[in-house]
């Protein structure tokens, strides 16, 4: 071990120390290195030391101590100055360590003066670590607004700085939480203020400085951000600052706001009645087309417009985006977000569908791998082109308020009313398109493999490319390949936002990739089960439902609850342990299992067909579903039972093979239930008169065979009376001799009639 050198100054050695031993040192040892960088000025020695062995010395001595952490706060209280300028110019990790050091918000009061100091003079070239400083203060203790008011007035006076601009939204957001009256009170006054500079031409440039803080604060303070936007004084100053066409700049920083106000109803209507105009001249200006056409698009008034349609406004961000760099991420990040609400137009994916240009530089930047802040918007865009027409039309049935998510980009409304859009969509080109750009080129495995990644609304419009990438049938093994399996059930497992439409999407494409392809290729190196729960979403939700819906029931179609069983009844044909867990997943969970019962009598024959033969599957794995049925201890399971024998006389003729398949099945698997069943008259005459009765179906006749056969083999002769009905039953004798004399009978059920008729005539 070393010992410490005379040449190493205190926080040198301590921090040789606490990496050799890796255990913690004397407590001495700290106090000298808190006194070195703390210390009064005849103990503080010149910080000719690394800032990492500074931090280590500070965060260790709070951690490891009790008496070096009490010296820390003693120092830190005693010189507040002096702290700060020691802590902040350390990493943004020791911030919570310095705000540790206050007890309480009284001991804080000196260090929110100081704050308030440095960041009015505005000299301190560390001022993101003070506002990191002043947000963990005001999420640790509770203030006045009298105390920390200051901030509104000081932030904002800094709001074209980057370091600034970052923080003071989060910093705004905490006190609007806190005091929402002051807070708005002060900010409005405050803007009041520049404003009064503007119309006196006192200041710098005291509209700009308003246009800055309203763009930075909408996104979260959008009602109060509206309030000030409409004001009729600050409405007339922006339109005489607008009119001296002198400033570049601040046109396209108000372009640039009102684009960001159009997530209010109310912004959009007021620049539709009184910018139009304006806003179709500014076009005109090539500096100034993207902006001003984003903001024309954001309205969604293009029944307004008057010397500009939908198409013209297109071909400017296509053109635009077309020749933009990469590394213009400005430019390229309008253009996309105008494409994406402009690609719900018909007219308009169809132009981008034939823009090679455009089509190659969206999957170059969806391939890229960089979530930036224009990545969300190509998914919209890819998702928005990879619909065909059917899929638009058919998610109509999500109902008005499905597609307003759906369509939504970001948080703007979609207006009530849409244009009619009458342009025809082929769909060779959607074809063509999502074989090309999407399935080609891997870019829908790599999207799937970013997917852990990707904020939840990303999530969503990968949902969406997969689902319109599956709906085609030839596409799905594709799809598969690519790791959409496991992107959606990924996607499910997460319930991230309420009322989540976008499950829907997910759901249906999971059910039919699992009715188009058997699940054994599928799950090979994961569980079969976790594809249970999105299936059932898509099933109609009884009353017994205790869990709050993701989603409003009537979005959902027969033909999604439809799709869903046949994928359920895949499922459960899977062999071995795989189906054996499906099965038992469905049977034990409460709320699969009552949907599962109220299908049973479902009104539509579709579903009720369906869910029959998801029953005549489950029984090939008989161990945890026939107690839901064969139980004759339990009254719901007798219940089931009862149900079953009269399902058994549907007029569905295939309704009436898969309820017989489950009868059979389980008496060829269980032989204690087939000897329970001889017990029940009441399957047993139904049996025989759907037999006698319906010889001319060959299949239904089959599995009442193998049902006679399982049950005559567990009659015993020590124990014939078990047999009476059957025995000698003459109306069972001329049935199966019927049956035996079909031609189109299957060699394996014709072989075991004459053993069924030996066994009831003995």
């Amino acid at each position: 071990m070393s010992e410490p050198s005379d040449t190493q100054t205190a926080v040198q050695n301590l921090c040789t120390r606490v990496q050799e031993r890796l255990t913690v040192v004397d407590v001495e040892e700290y106090n000298r290195a808190l006194m070195e960088i703390l210390g009064p000025d005849e103990e503080r020695k010149k910080l000719d030391k690394s800032l990492e062995q500074v931090e280590e010395v500070l965060v260790r001595s709070f951690q490891d101590h009790f008496e070096s952490r009490k010296l820390l706060m003693d120092l830190v209280a005693f010189d507040v100055k002096q702290a700060l300028d020691v802590f902040e110019r350390l990493s943004l990790k020791s911030v919570s360590t310095f705000v540790d050091c206050f007890p309480n918000a009284e001991n804080t009061l000196p260090v929110l003066k100081e704050l308030r100091a440095r960041i009015h003079y505005g000299e301190d070239p560390h001022v993101q670590y003070l506002l990191n400083v002043v947000l963990q203060l005001l999420n640790r203790f509770d203030y006045s607004f009298t105390q920390v008011g200051f901030l509104v007035h000081e932030l904002c006076l800094r709001i074209k700085e980057p370091d600034v601009k970052s923080l003071m939204l989060l910093i705004f957001s905490e006190l609007n939480k806190r005091f929402p009256e002051r807070f708005n009170e002060r900010l409005i006054e405050f803007i009041d203020s520049l404003v009064v500079e503007s119309e006196v031409e006192i200041g710098s440039d005291p509209i700009s400085e308003i246009v800055d803080i309203l763009t930075e604060l909408y996104p979260v303070l959008t009602t109060l951000c509206s309030n000030i936007l409409l004001g009729k004084k600050l409405k007339v100053q922006l339109e005489k600052k607008m009119m001296a066409q002198d400033d570049d700049e601040f046109t396209i920083s108000l372009l640039k706001l009102f684009s960001i106000a159009c997530i209010d109803e109310t912004v959009r209507a007021h620049l539709t009645e009184n910018y139009m105009s304006v806003l179709e001249r500014s076009l005109k200006v090539p500096r100034f087309r993207i902006y001003s056409a984003l903001v024309l698009i954001k309205t969604w008034s293009f029944s307004n417009m008057q010397n500009v349609d939908v198409n013209a406004l297109a071909e400017y961000l296509i053109e635009e985006f077309n020749e933009s760099e990469i590394e213009n991420e400005d430019d390229i990040n309008i253009c996309i977000e105008g494409l994406a609400y402009l690609s719900l137009k018909t007219s308009v994916k169809i132009k981008l569908r034939n823009n090679l240009s455009s089509c190659e530089k969206l999957v170059n930047l969806a391939k890229s791998k960089e979530i930036n802040s224009n990545f969300y918007g190509v998914l919209v865009i890819l998702a928005n082109l990879s619909a065909s027409p059917k899929q638009s039309k058919s998610n109509k049935a999500l109902g008005a308020g499905a597609m307003r998510d759906l369509k939504s980009y970001s948080d703007l409304k979609t207006p009530s009313e849409m244009e009619a859009d009458n342009t025809i969509e082929s769909e060779d080109d959607v074809f063509q398109f999502n074989q090309k750009y999407l399935l080609q080129n891997n870019l829908l495995s790599d999207l799937n493999s970013l997917i852990s990644s990707l904020t939840h609304g990303s999530k969503q419009q990968l949902m969406r490319i997969i689902y319109n990438i599956s709906s085609n049938k030839q596409f799905i093994q594709e799809s598969i390949k690519q790791g959409s399996v496991t992107a959606i059930l990924q996607y499910m497992t997460t319930k991230e936002v309420a009322n989540d439409l976008i499950r829907v999407l997910a759901s249906r494409s999971l059910a039919k990739i699992l009715v188009y392809t058997n699940p054994a290729i599928i799950f090979k190196k994961y569980s079969p089960v976790n594809a249970i729960s999105p299936l059932f979403e898509l099933l109609p939700r009884t009353t017994t439902t205790q869990e709050e819906p993701l989603f409003d029931e009537d979005v959902l179609t027969v033909n999604d609850s439809f799709n869903a069983l046949l994928a359920l009844t895949n499922l459960a044909s899977l062999s071995g342990s795989q189906g054996e867990d499906v099965c038992k997943r469905i049977a034990t969970n409460e709320q699969y299992w009552s949907t599962i019962e109220a299908l049973m009598l479902d009104e539509n024959i579709m579903l009720q067909r369906s869910t029959l033969e998801l029953l005549s599957n489950l029984m090939s794995h008989p161990k945890p579903i026939a107690v839901k049925f064969f139980n004759f201890e339990n009254q719901r399971s007798v219940r089931n039972f009862e149900i079953l024998v009269k399902l058994l006389e549907l007029d569905d003729i295939e309704s009436q093979r898969a309820v017989a398949a489950i009868f059979a099945n389980i008496s060829v698997s269980v032989p204690f239930i087939a000897q329970e069943l001889l017990k029940r008259q009441n399957l047993l005459i139904k049996a025989v008169e759907v037999l006698h009765n319906q010889t001319d179906d060959i299949e239904l006749s089959e599995r009442l065979v193998l049902l006679f056969h399982a049950l005559t083999e567990v009659i015993t002769a020590d124990n014939p009376e078990l047999g009476s009905y059957l025995i000698g039953n003459e109306k069972l004798i001329n049935a199966l001799n019927q049956v035996s004399h079909m031609t189109d009978l299957d060699p394996q059920f014709s072989e075991l009639i004459p053993i069924i008729l030996e066994r009831c005539q003995r």
